[in-house]
């Protein structure tokens, strides 16, 4: 059964605002990825839930002016910045690189994800992989990530340890 289609419209047009809202902030983290107000903005998405579509706007921007494999390399190089700045957003967003980059046989951008997930420290970066692995992604995928978050978490434990002497 179709509903009326008053109520259809509101549906389709909220839809539309939210895409076109995503959209948006994925230009703007092109344009500037140390802004503010656009790395709050990613990341309220990412707790909405509409992390996937961030990181699909988010290539699909990118992919306007690059094929394949320097999409890929595009993508990480913004991610590396935004880093510096924002590692919760980055480090979710690495997550979804990660099985696209491999998907294209960007092989060094595959790897180098895995090294930043083996080095960071960072407690955002674990929750945001915790986030991550709770959304509809393979279970081998799920696993990944839970082992980074976790490995992550215990060395932002050490590093909030002060050594002894």
């Amino acid at each position: 059964m179709i509903p009326p289609a008053p109520i259809f419209r509101f549906k389709m047009s909220k839809h539309s605002e939210n895409l076109d809202r995503i959209r948006l902030v994925a230009s703007a983290l092109l344009g500037n990825p140390h802004d503010d107000g656009v790395l709050s903005e990613a990341m309220q998405i990412i707790n909405e839930g509409c992390g996937s579509a961030l990181f699909d706007a988010l290539r699909d921007q990118v992919g306007l002016h690059a094929e394949n494999h320097e999409r890929v390399r595009r993508i990480m190089s913004l991610l590396e910045v935004i880093m510096d700045v924002k590692p919760g957003l980055s480090g979710y967003l690495m997550g979804r690189l990660y099985p696209f980059a491999d998907r294209k046989y960007a092989h060094e951008v595959y790897s180098s994800i895995g090294l930043w997930m083996c080095h960071s420290d960072e407690a955002a970066v674990a929750d945001a992989l915790g986030v991550l692995s709770s959304e509809h992604v393979r279970p081998a995928l799920r696993r990944r990530y839970q082992e980074w978050a976790d490995a992550i978490r215990k060395r932002a434990i050490q590093k909030g340890i002060p050594k002894e002497k």
